[in-house]
């Protein structure tokens, strides 16, 4: 990212390189990126210090605002964070959590159906301890998102259930009751 800065004021941000027009003079997008930082200099053009973002699941971040830093003669960008609201980030994962199980074991419900109105055609025993399987997982990672206390504690579960091959991301194995699903 680069300003235009003129006397020390900020008069226009570039979040990308883009043609412009200064003082008559059309410079193309390449320019800035291949215009040393002096060049860019000698037509009002600065960098923009970037400040480092926390993960946005976790944190609220307001809009950048920028500052000429004369010092270093490059523009400073800052913005404020705020920790999210702990009871909806929980809520909002166990209910995407929830919706993963019940994904997972959708596709088995014609097998239900086909129970109520045939008793003698039963559910099989694999889909059946698949299933439970998926639930007891899906209460397991609900339980672990309940007992955060703080969002330090809660953005470690979050990260094992989101991360391959974490303790939290290993759902029950189906491959053996592939056979009966139906999309």
């Amino acid at each position: 990212m680069w300003a235009l800065v003129k006397e020390g004021v900020i008069e226009k941000i570039y979040h990308g390189p883009k043609s412009m027009v200064l003082d008559n003079v059309r410079y193309p997008s390449n320019m800035f990126t291949l215009y040393t930082k002096e060049e860019k200099k000698r037509i009002n053009i600065y960098d923009i210090k970037r400040k480092e973002q926390p993960n946005p699941n976790f944190y609220n971040i307001s809009s950048s605002s920028y500052t000429w830093n004369a010092s270093e003669e490059m523009v400073d960008e800052d913005f404020t964070v705020t920790e999210k609201d702990l009871a909806k980030l929980k809520t909002d994962t166990k209910e995407g959590i929830n919706n993963s199980a019940y994904e997972k074991i959708e596709s088995f419900s014609w097998l239900v159906q086909r129970y109520v109105y045939d008793h003698t055609q039963a559910i099989p025993k694999d889909v059946i301890q698949y299933a439970a399987s998926v639930r007891t997982f899906c209460n397991t990672i609900c339980t672990a998102i309940d007992n955060c206390n703080t969002l330090d504690e809660f953005k470690t579960v979050y990260s094992e259930i989101f991360k391959d091959d974490e303790k939290y991301n290993i759902w029950p194995d189906d491959t053996h009751t592939e056979q009966y699903r139906r999309y």
